[in-house]
Parts: C-alpha cells; structure tokens; sequence
C-alpha cells in the first residue's frame, strides 16, 4: 500500500509539473545557469573581490550575456523568416528533381514524397518554429530575472541551508554532493560547449553556410541534449546549405561539424571533466525521454542536471528510495557506501 501511494504521488506531481511547465521552465533554467556560473562567483571571491562587487560583476556579465543572445537570436531569425520564401522555391525545384527521377525509373513516388518534402508544409513548419521561438522571448526575459534575483541571494542560501539542517543532516549532504556535481557539469559542459560552437561558427563563415551566428548558437544550446543534442543541431545548418549550394558543399560542412564533434566530445572531454556523473547510458537517455515529455524542449537541455537533483536530493537523501538511486548509478554500491564512509557525514560540501 505504501509503495502504491508513493507510486500515485509520485505520478500526481509529474503531471503537476507538466501543467506547470510555463511557470516552472524559467525558474528552473535560471536556477541551473546559477549553478553553472557559482564557480566563477567562486573565482572572484577567492581572488579577494567584495561580496557586493562580485554580485554587481556577476549581474552585468549575466544581463551584457543575455541581451547579447536575444538581440542575436531576434536578428537572425528576422533574417532566416525573410528568406523562407528562397528556400521554398529552392525545395521545390528539389522536389521536382528528384520526383522527375523517380518517374522515370517507373516509380510513382509523388505520395510519399508529397508527405515528406512538400514545400508548403516544411515552408509552415519553419515560419511555426521561428513564431514559437518569438513568443518564447517572454519567458526568456523572466529566466533572466529570476536569474539577476537568484545570484543576489547566492551568498545567503548556503546560511539558512546550515540553520535549517545542520551539518550532519544527510539531505544536507546530499544537497553539498548534488551541488559539487551539478557546478562542475555545467561549469566545463558550457566551457566545452561554448569553444566548440566558436569553431563551428567559423566553419560556417569559411564556407559561406547562412545565418552562422544562429547555427553556432543552436549548437551551443542543443549541447546540453545528451544523445541527440548533436544530431538536432547539424539538421538546420545541413538543409539551409544544401539548399543554398548544393548537396556537395552541405556533406562537406557536415563531415566538418562531425570531426569537430570527434575531437571535443570524444577526445577533449572525457580528459576536461574526468570521472562521470554517476549515471548509467540507460538511465541519461531514460531521463531525456521523461523531462522532454514533462518539459517539452526546456527539460531536454536540463534533463541530466535535473536528474542529479532528483538522485542526490530525494532518492539518496532517505532510506527508503535509496535503492532508486542506486537503480540510476553507473558506480558499484559498495564502493559509493565506503567513499561515503571515508568521507563522514561532516564533508557534505559547500
């Protein structure tokens, strides 16, 4: 009975937080851009900087950076729906062609390909995408705020942590685990992320691929998306290409972007960021899958670092769900138990 209750409540609170999701996407954003940030704010404290100028530095840089992004995004994507009408004359020449092929090798595939590259459907589909995107400006501009007010408060949350749990409180300790892995996650996947977008920013300048500044931001972003990120973002930069100059030069630019992806994520990452995060393959594509569904596109960026705080904060935080968190974690249970006897209850963190 208990573990059916706990089931139900379970259940009730997913789909609470999918009817919330407006609410709950920007606050839920900001407060991950806060702990990605923290150990700059970390950096500058120990560098001998006053509390009260690291918060008015932390807030300019975040307000320059966010401005930064909306204006690029605004413009690009101006850019991108003017051109809509290029590209759909462009696709359907395509059509065309390749329907004109297929005719005559005896094969009637203007169903299929009606439902597949019909011009006026993908031409919907893109002016779709860039309408949501627009209308997604509000909830962007709220993420920053609560982002501004968030860091503000960056210095005093640790303190009532303390007085509300005391050090040797095992949520506590969890909260000190959750936030270590958390910071440092986000800290090198942003460094990471943000030096591969620059280089594949420039290939799209080299070789002339339009809207390069959108493409590196879009890659930048879906670097986040654990599986697919990658996928999703070549998808864009490839069509806009190809339809601008042809099948040859968009392969090109995607064996570029592939190499690229090679040398930072399967090289340059796994010796940045050392030892994982503690979660099974199954258990990152497993929680893609539920925080998309739960919170559309906002949950599949931050699905891993939200799976961390469910793990460290409520599975590993009581007896009863702990074999949950075991269920979630790449490392043996035994070795987890004796780190976590060496470490005491007192070494929860910062």
């Amino acid at each position: 009975m208990k573990l059916l209750i706990g089931f139900a409540c379970v259940v009730i609170v997913i789909f609470g937080m999918r009817y919330a999701s407006g609410v709950l996407n920007p606050v839920l954003l900001a407060l991950f851009i806060v702990l990605g940030v923290s150990p700059m704010i970390r950096w500058l404290r120990r560098r001998g900087v006053p509390a009260w100028a690291t918060l008015v530095i932390m807030l300019v840089l975040v307000i320059a950076i966010g401005l930064l992004f909306v204006a690029v995004l605004a413009v690009s994507l101006r850019q991108f729906q003017d051109k809509i009408p290029f590209y759909t004359d462009r696709l359907t020449d395509i059509y065309s062609s390749i329907n004109g092929w297929f005719s005559a090798h005896g094969i009637n595939a203007g169903d299929l390909l009606g439902g597949l590259l019909s011009p006026e459907k993908l031409a919907g589909l893109a002016k779709g995408v860039v309408t949501g995107i627009f209308g997604a400006f509000g909830n962007i501009l709220l993420m920053f705020l609560v982002v501004i007010f968030m860091i503000s408060e960056i210095f005093q949350f640790p303190a009532k942590l303390e007085a509300r749990y005391g050090a040797s409180s095992r949520f506590r300790e969890a909260a000190g685990v959750f936030g270590r892995e958390t910071r440092s996650y986000l800290f090198m996947k942003t460094w990471l992320a943000a030096i591969a977008a620059v280089i594949n920013t420039a290939v799209f300048y080299g070789l002339g691929v339009d809207f390069p500044l959108l493409w590196g931001m879009l890659f930048f972003l879906l670097s986040y998306i654990p599986n697919i990120g990658f996928v999703l973002s070549i998808i864009p930069p490839f069509a806009v290409t190809l339809l601008e100059q042809g099948f040859t030069r968009a392969i090109i630019v995607v064996a570029i972007l592939v190499a690229i992806n090679f040398v930072v994520y399967s090289l340059v990452t796994p010796r940045v960021m050392g030892r994982g995060l503690g979660l099974t393959p199954l258990a990152v594509l497993l929680s893609l899958i539920l925080w998309a569904w739960v919170l559309g596109p906002v949950g599949a960026l931050i699905s891993v670092p939200l799976t961390i705080m469910v793990k460290r904060l409520f599975f590993e935080s009581f007896e009863s769900t702990q074999f949950l968190a075991d269920a979630l974690s790449s490392s043996p249970v035994s070795k987890r138990r004796k780190a976590r006897g060496r470490a005491g209850p007192g070494s929860a963190g910062e």
